[in-house]
């Protein structure tokens, strides 16, 4: 997918119409007159709302000030993790996905590059990694750090609530270390899997400490320094199109990864089929209805 491909592929993150390519390339038009500005680095500006939310706000502030330090912190963070090992976590996550050469991959929140590098190097050659992020500064030093030769890169700014993007656009989406926060997390999760194929895979992860440690004394340090620590797993946000489902807890036990493949409908419950052997009529309605 070429950068002009690329254009003609975004639509209106608000209502998913058509967007209108500048005839220069450097600005995208919605049919209510919004308009999406191509910036430097051919960074396409497609944040929805134009305002954010407060929380929204903050974190990108927050991160727009930190992207020189940032690598840097978190490598500490998983270091002070059981000593993690956090190149073979990256790629234990990313492994999830099975992507193979030539696929079409959508990161959301891809910070400065460091997973977003790996993604790259296992759809080459003939693949396109899309790369999105809230932070302008974090996203333009991904563009600086990642090459690419047999793969398309495309960057976008973009609130993961609202993604410019078709139904069934990607064989897979990856997001860590961010949906704690997000504003509007359970349409972030809604929208994390529209985008996805049927059948393809979906990857988030954040942090959330194991429940069988939350009572170990350094772990309530570890969560009082932090309250993010303190998270729950937000499987109650997912959607119902979901099947393969698996959780794993990584980084000392301290963040998890959920995995799940993208069905094509929520799976069907049959509340009315006789229970076979019985010499009267049984099933799961009846059983509600009397208990």
């Amino acid at each position: 997918m070429t950068h002009t491909q690329f254009l003609a592929s975004l639509v209106c993150p608000k209502t998913g119409q058509p967007l209108q390519v500048a005839e220069d390339g450097q600005s995208l038009t919605a049919p209510d007159g919004t308009v999406y500005p191509v910036l430097d680095s051919n960074i396409i500006d497609m944040v929805h709302p134009r305002e954010l939310f407060e929380d929204d706000a903050r974190e990108q502030h927050l991160y727009d000030q930190a992207y020189q330090r940032y690598d840097r912190g978190v490598s500490w963070v998983f270091e002070t993790l059981n000593h993690s090992d956090e190149a073979a976590t990256r790629q234990f996550m990313i492994g999830l996905m099975n992507l193979q050469p030539g696929q079409t991959v959508l990161e959301v929140g891809a910070g400065t590059g460091k997973d977003s590098a790996l993604i790259i190097e296992q759809i080459s050659p003939g693949g396109t990694a899309v790369l999105s992020d809230l932070s302008p500064n974090m996203l333009r030093l991904a563009t600086q750090k990642l090459k690419a030769e047999e793969v398309n890169v495309h960057f976008f700014l973009g609130n993961g609530s609202y993604l410019p993007f078709a139904d069934g656009t990607f064989d897979s989406v990856f997001h860590f270390g961010g949906i704690n926060t997000f504003s509007e997390r359970k349409k972030a999760f809604a929208e994390l899997t529209r985008v996805v194929k049927v059948g393809g895979k979906v990857v988030i992860g954040d942090e959330s400490m194991a429940p069988w440690l939350r009572n170990e004394p350094t772990y309530q340090t570890l969560w009082k320094a932090n309250p993010l620590f303190r998270a729950e797993v937000p499987i109650a946000d997912l959607p119902a199109n979901v099947e393969n489902f698996k959780l794993h807890y990584i980084f000392g036990n301290c963040f998890y990864v959920m995995e799940y493949t993208v069905a094509a409908k929520a799976p069907e419950i049959d509340i009315d089929l006789p229970i076979p052997g019985k010499d009267f009529v049984d099933n799961w309605r009846l059983r509600a209805e009397k208990a």
